[in-house]
Formats: structure tokens, sequence, C-alpha cells
């Protein structure tokens, strides 16, 4: 890592301390606390030094949204999560079921951990999209699209079980094919973790103690850290994996895999 990278490293944890204060000073929502811990330290890299941005808000487009979407959906219905109403700024959800709170909350995210990713790590030129990208709107599209059709006409299809499990086990699908089939972006994708370990588990904890979001499904087992409790699910698939299982769908459909 150069020096300039070590600076912009060092310089995002101030961002996380004062996300971490204003969010319990101020007893903020979700969607402002995205904002403060994904979108600001988001903006600051940028503008430490111009990213590809096409190929960014194309990933951003594709898991942040669509894949986001389609995710978000059927943990809300098996209520793999949930939130008071009085932490959402837009009450109006799509049909009955998401919030547009959602939506943002899930870009901003996709966006922090992409724009990350291509400062730090991944450091090519050429804003080239792959020409695997019309796959993956391909697939993101057809599965909201029978999604959306057996919600509206045998939503019993789509209840099950541990939905939180299940759903983390098929989104870590993608990286453990790129692993096995190329094992050197363990390396690259290992550089990531720990920082977003950090800024997710500190969200966490400042989530649950504002009673920003809350878990009412069926978990595997609870972690308890601070007297702070969540799902097993909660910690290890999105606190640990969730940042390298979207750089994997990354390099798949939108970098070059290299």
């Amino acid at each position: 890592m150069n020096r300039s990278n070590k600076i912009d490293l060092v310089v995002l944890f101030p961002f996380l301390i004062v996300s971490v204060a204003i969010s319990l000073y101020f007893d903020v929502k979700p969607l402002t606390s995205a904002l403060l811990f994904f979108g600001f330290p988001s903006i600051y890299l940028l503008v430490r030094r111009p990213k590809n941005i096409h190929r960014v808000c194309a990933g951003t487009f594709l898991f942040g949204f669509l894949f986001g979407f389609g995710f978000d959906f059927i943990a809300l219905i098996n209520r793999a999560w949930s939130e008071p109403l009085s932490q959402i700024f837009f009450p109006n959800k799509i049909l009955n079921v998401i919030a547009i709170d959602h939506i943002i909350w899930f870009l901003l995210w996709t966006f922090s951990i992409i724009t990350f990713y291509e400062h730090f790590t991944d450091h090519e030129r050429s804003d080239e999209v792959s020409h695997n990208y019309k796959w993956g709107l391909y697939t993101a599209s057809s599965f909201i699209v029978v999604m959306l059709l057996l919600y509206l006409f045998e939503p019993g299809m789509l209840l099950f079980r541990y939905a939180y499990f299940v759903l983390g086990i098929v989104s870590t699908i993608p990286l453990v094919l790129l692993l096995i089939r190329r094992p050197s972006f363990y390396f690259k994708f290992i550089k990531v973790v720990p920082y977003f370990f950090i800024l997710y588990l500190s969200y966490e904890l400042v989530a649950i103690y504002l009673g920003q979001w809350y878990f009412p499904g069926q978990y595997i087992g609870q972690v308890n850290i601070f007297g702070l409790e969540f799902p097993f699910e909660e910690f290890f698939f999105w606190t640990i994996m969730s940042s390298v299982s979207v750089l994997s769908y990354y390099e798949i459909f939108v970098d070059d895999g290299k």
C-alpha cells in the first residue's frame, strides 16, 4: 500500500468515530446512519482520487438496486429483519413490503464497498464494464419478475424457515465459485475484510442500541456484544462476509475478473 493510501485509510477511522458519535447523540434513523457510515467516507475517497466511476455506478445499480431489491424483499417477507415505522423516512412501502429507505440504504452500502475496493485494491485504469454485465442484468431482472409474480399470486412459495441463514448461504455461492476458479482473489478480497468488519460491527451495535432495526425471525444462534444481542447470521453474513460477497459479484459481472 502506497503512502497516499495509508493516509486515506487512517483518515477513514475518524469518519467512523464521528459517525458513531453523531448517530448516538442525535438518535438518528438508519438512512441517516447510512449516509454517515457509508456515504461521506465514499465521497472522501472519490475526491481524493477519481475512480472508474462508470464501472462503480454500474456495479452499484446492479447489486445495490436490482440484486439488493430482490434480496431485501425476500428477507422482509420472511421477517429476517425489520424496523419500527418510526425509523423510516418514507413510510409508504412498495407492495407494502419495502420502504424507499431500504433501497437508498442498499445503494449507499454497495457504493461504499465498490468505492473502497477500487480505491485501495483494484488499480486498473480502464473504466470499461465487462461483457458479463448484461448477464447480471438478465439474472437480476428475471429473478425480480418471478419473485413479484409469486408474491402476487402464490406468496406461500416465497416463505421458508431460517430465511437469513438460507439467503446468506445462497449469497456466498458466487464468492466460493470465484475463489475456486481464481484463488488469487483471496488475497485481494481479504484486504477489505478488516475495515468493513470494524465498520459494520460499529454500525450494528449503534443500530441495535438505538432500536433502528430488529430481528423477529428464526436464526441458528445469537451473538451478544456489550450486552447487545443480534443473530449469528447478521454477525457472520453481514459484518464478516457481505463486503467480499458483493465484490465477487462485482468481479464476475462488472469488472474483468483479474
